[in-house]
């Protein structure tokens, strides 16, 4: 899928994502290149960008910490770490903002390690010229675009701004404790969580994100 380069951009750390510090592809690649920026799946599922300049390529991918791709968010996983383990891929992973400043990737686990969430080009967004399509969650359903099986099998990580000590992102799982300290006050949401006597099911996205939603947390994708 591809957008004029005004449709993307790009920030180079948690702490200018906070401060809404955004800035233009247009301004990374001005001068090298008029080509459109894309955005492409690779294995996994897993989401690059491409504008056609090399030296702009490089940026996005080893050093810019989120791109917004029309109205859809997508974090780098170079330099997250779940624990002290490193990301199955140093590609993108679709996000939603948590809570003002934080952030919830989409992801699913192999191994014990973090995956990026195999989302499909249906869920990024389809862009015609500078148009994007917004999806997003509703009050009543999850409007991704995708199957809810594909959600049943995605699972939830916060990203906060915390980091290591080698100064790397740290992201935590939502699970069952995390949900049991976020729920200690509202037993009916908590009650509906585990109403989901499946372990898979009752810790995937398809699951905790309705409820993230109910608890004004979350949003939508786009917002």
């Amino acid at each position: 899928m591809m957008a004029n380069a005004e449709v993307a951009k790009y920030c180079m750390s948690y702490e200018d994502f906070v401060a809404d510090n955004w800035k233009s592809l247009d301004e990374l690649t001005a001068g090298r290149t008029k080509q459109v920026c894309q955005i492409k799946s690779g294995d996994h599922g897993v989401f690059y960008f491409k504008t056609g300049d090399k030296q702009s390529d490089k940026v996005l991918k080893k050093e810019a910490f989120a791109v917004m791709y029309g109205q859809q968010l997508f974090v780098n996983c170079r330099n997250l770490r779940n624990g002290n383990v490193s990301l199955e891929t140093s590609k993108y992973v679709q996000a939603v903002r948590y809570d003002k400043d934080k952030l919830c990737l989409l992801a699913f686990k192999t191994d014990g390690v973090t995956a990026v969430a195999a989302f499909g080009t249906a869920a990024v967004g389809l862009f015609a010229g500078n148009t994007a399509t917004r999806l997003g969650f509703t009050s009543t359903s999850i409007a991704l675009g995708i199957a809810n099986e594909s959600l049943s099998n995605l699972k939830c990580y916060l990203l906060d701004g915390t980091v290591n000590q080698e100064g790397k992102n740290k992201i935590t799982r939502i699970n069952d404790e995390f949900m049991a300290e976020l729920l200690a006050d509202d037993a009916p949401l908590l009650e509906r969580y585990h109403a989901i006597k499946a372990k898979h099911n009752r810790q995937s996205a398809a699951n905790i994100l309705p409820i993230l939603m109910e608890k004004g947390l979350v949003k939508s994708v786009s917002n």
